[in-house]
């Protein structure tokens, strides 16, 4: 991990989701995780070295932002309860599955794997003080509904979670992009300027324009194909011209055909309101 302020250290080169740990007087606390458990064990003996983990803060319900909490043991996880949700219905069986195959020494790690789920829980807002430290935790959705924003207000850093794909890849399989564009004003607004995206390297409230254009663009790609009569199996067949603005992110090599289907099924059922996104 690399010191971005005195006390928030950040990781932005491992497979899956950024992460942060951030240095209290009364210990410490993780924002998010590796999704490697091999990289998790690396993480947990630096924050041994480092002194006692406080909290877990989970970000959203996707699995390389909380994979890492069953590795902490007894640390109390928090998060939006959408993400608590999603922990409880995964089907952990497949997830380990799935995991195991991220590298030869990740299935010895998984065996009898059991998730550490946010034990306490928030819907809006929610603010945590450790020692001389203060996080709010703001719920936004948009990448997905639990999403959330976690500010570290002493050191003026916000870990934007996946609101925020810097230079690397959108994914919107899940995505409400009204809403997700509604959650980057209210990062704009934020009395922030360092930005821990969900995935890519450390920005500030300037790449926000270009994450905003970026989803228009994607939305208005699938909004011509289904204007032009395009069934959303056609679509997702067929559409192929939006994943070659970005890299994927680190260790993601090969899957932008696949990210490409998940951003045009859900974005076609947001276009025509039908799916996740029909009205009710």
């Amino acid at each position: 991990m690399r010191a971005l302020t005195e006390n928030v250290l950040v990781e932005t080169d491992q497979r899956g989701s950024n992460h942060g740990l951030v240095l209290t007087s009364d210990g410490l606390v993780l924002i998010d995780g590796p999704h490697k458990p091999s990289d998790t064990l690396r993480l947990k003996a630096d924050i041994e070295r480092r002194g006692p983990l406080r909290y877990i803060l989970n970000t959203e319900p996707h699995g390389d932002h909380w994979t890492s909490n069953a590795y902490f043991p007894g640390v109390p996880v928090i998060a939006h309860e959408g993400v608590r949700e999603r922990i409880q219905t995964t089907n952990m069986a497949e997830m380990v599955a799935r995991v195991a195959t991220f590298g030869p020494d990740e299935p010895a790690l998984l065996v009898g794997y059991q998730p550490n789920a946010p034990v306490i829980t928030f819907r809006d807002t929610m603010t945590l003080h450790v020692g001389d430290h203060t996080f709010r935790m703001i719920a936004m959705p948009g990448h997905t509904s639990a999403q959330a924003a976690v500010v570290v207000e002493n050191d003026g850093v916000v870990f934007t979670s996946d609101n925020v794909f810097c230079k690397v890849h959108t994914w919107l399989q899940e995505a409400d992009p009204g809403l997700w564009l509604q959650a980057l004003d209210s990062l704009r607004a934020l009395p922030v300027e360092t930005l821990v995206p969900g995935h890519g390297p450390v920005c500030d409230k300037r790449y926000l324009d270009e994450q905003g254009a970026f989803i228009e663009e994607w939305v208005d790609y699938v909004r011509g194909a289904v204007q032009r009569g395009m069934t959303r199996d056609d679509a997702v067949a067929s559409l192929t011209a939006m994943t070659d603005r970005y890299p994927m992110d680190v260790e993601q090599d090969g899957m932008a055909p696949h990210v490409m289907k998940l951003n045009v099924a859900n974005l076609h059922d947001y276009v025509t309101r039908t799916g996740r996104h029909a009205p009710g």
